[in-house]
């Protein structure tokens, strides 16, 4: 059973590549449509919220609920070095997702992570702060006005990024 999820995860995340990989062939391709969006419930909710349900409801499907991941496709946030690190790559790569071969703690993952920019500037800080105090993670809280910047400074941007652009090991 374990192994037939592995293949399962490893089959999603080659097909995920591949769309990205055939995407990027074509740089006029918007792949904004790939970024999740929030249902109407979210958006009735908005800020209110905890950060541990935004959390929940937008990360933990891959990501997992205590933050550990789903070998091959999607890494770990505990103890990653990605969620610790630098904060405005983390609120890049979080605004507009990340695509192919990335590196956790020496472990490749390859997956496809849509953007989530329909995130308030507030719910996302909220939500990488939980990531950056939450299992063992000890990074400084990310704040909205951060977030805002980044949000700024990359807001032409249309397609994931990769590991290689962010300053992560790819190989």
């Amino acid at each position: 059973m374990h192994r037939h999820l592995k293949l399962i995860g490893l089959g999603v995340g080659l097909t995920a590549w591949a769309i990205v990989a055939g995407m990027r062939t074509h740089p006029a391709t918007d792949l904004s449509s790939l970024q999740a969006r929030a249902s109407d419930t979210d958006v009735a909710i908005g800020t209110a919220q905890s950060p541990e349900r935004l959390y929940t409801d937008s990360c933990a499907s891959c990501h997992q609920a205590q933050g550990q991941g789903r070998f091959p496709v999607f890494p770990p946030l505990a103890g990653s070095p990605w969620v610790n690190g630098d904060s405005d790559r983390l609120i890049a790569l979080t605004l507009h997702g990340v695509s192919g071969p990335i590196d956790v703690n020496g472990v490749e993952y390859s997956g496809l992570m849509p953007g989530f920019a329909h995130l308030s500037d507030r719910e996302l800080a909220a939500v990488l702060t939980y990531s950056r105090s939450a299992w063992g993670n000890r990074a400084p809280p990310v704040s909205e006005s951060e977030v805002a910047a980044v949000r700024s400074a990359t807001s032409r941007r249309r397609v994931p990024w990769s590991a290689a652009e962010l300053g992560g090991r790819a190989p």
